[in-house]
């Protein structure tokens, strides 16, 4: 038996790191695809390392690499896709392999997705000498074309031109300002998926696995405040010291705090959602005025999320453990 291991081992490998590369050359060629590939890219060496162990995945993540470099022929490209997707398969094998509690496996799959998509943001930046955030020409450029097809149809009214320009002229300089946030927010989103997926996958080849918990049951470590603590501290010293560097990265700090509360807000309403058996017609009236009412909605739910990563506002008796998580 010892003798085959390494046969065995190595055809898997072989196998898996095809895979692999199947799955992301699809991504490559078919950009329209790629939302898929980011979630499921990572999961054949996930599976290899859970069945052998990281040396293999290592090996096969290598050799996958070198094929994608061959088959595709843009380097710099397919490094981006390695640096965000390979290294995550391999933690996230490991993460199985030990049995790591979901909510921390989640938690710390997520926040490496996190650094690795900031990574190649600030590579694609060093490697390529175009700077991401540095979009001033094709902002103009876009809204000159926007505004040109507003007048052409009519729906602009005259001497309002300069006034919309300027509009979509910051709301672009803004979506410039947060795209590193915006990384991280899909990093977080495509690696909670990432992990659900796997989960099935274990489950089907008959691997324990610790089970997630339910939605309604999610948590958030208090500490999580320290996001929103630093994001306000930098906003506030940026802009009294007038430097923009600080300005930009407490508003994406902010950002990346706002959507986390917002999940854990959510989490709060459906766990009270259930508690209190609500009838059908009640939550669709109340569906309905979220819909309607979205702003104040979702200003709710963040300081309901807030409250109860400070407070447990759900049932600190019952639910008292904060590390539970995603």
């Amino acid at each position: 038996m010892s003798s085959r291991f390494p046969n065995n081992a190595l055809a898997e490998g072989a196998l898996l790191a095809a895979l692999t590369v199947v799955i992301t050359l699809t991504g490559l060629v078919v950009p329209p695809l790629m939302f898929f590939v980011n979630f499921l890219a990572p999961l054949p060496l996930a599976v290899l390392v859970r069945r052998q162990d990281l040396k293999t995945g290592a090996a096969a993540l290598v050799v996958a690499a070198l094929l994608l470099f061959v088959l595709y022929g843009r380097p710099v490209t397919v490094l981006m896709m390695l640096i965000q997707l390979g290294p995550l398969g391999l933690l996230l094998g490991l993460l199985f392999k030990n049995q790591v509690r979901a909510g921390t496996a989640v938690a710390v799959a997520a926040v490496v997705a996190s650094c690795l998509a900031l990574l190649t943001l600030v590579l694609g930046f060093w490697m390529t000498g175009i700077n991401p955030l540095d979009i001033g020409t094709q902002m103009h450029q876009s809204a000159a074309h926007l505004i040109e097809w507003y007048r052409q149809q009519g729906l602009i009214e005259p001497g309002k031109e300069d006034e919309l320009r300027h509009l979509l002229q910051e709301v672009m300089h803004q979506a410039a300002i947060l795209l590193p946030a915006n990384l991280v927010v899909c990093s977080l989103v495509t690696t909670f998926i990432t992990y659900y997926l796997g989960h099935l996958i274990f489950r089907r080849l008959g691997y324990v696995v610790t089970p997630l918990p339910a939605f309604k049951k999610w948590q958030f470590p208090w500490y999580l405040v320290w996001l929103v603590i630093l994001g306000l501290a930098f906003f506030m010293g940026g802009d009294a010291l007038g430097k923009k560097v600080f300005t930009a990265a407490g508003e994406n700090l902010l950002y990346i705090a706002a959507f986390l509360y917002l999940i854990l807000g959510l989490s709060v309403a459906s766990f009270h959602f259930a508690r209190w058996q609500l009838s059908r017609s009640v939550k669709v009236l109340l569906a309905v005025a979220v819909l309607l009412y979205w702003p104040f909605a979702v200003l709710i739910l963040m300081t309901l999320g807030l409250l109860d990563s400070l407070l447990n506002v759900r049932d600190p008796g019952r639910h008292g453990d904060k590390g539970e998580g995603k």
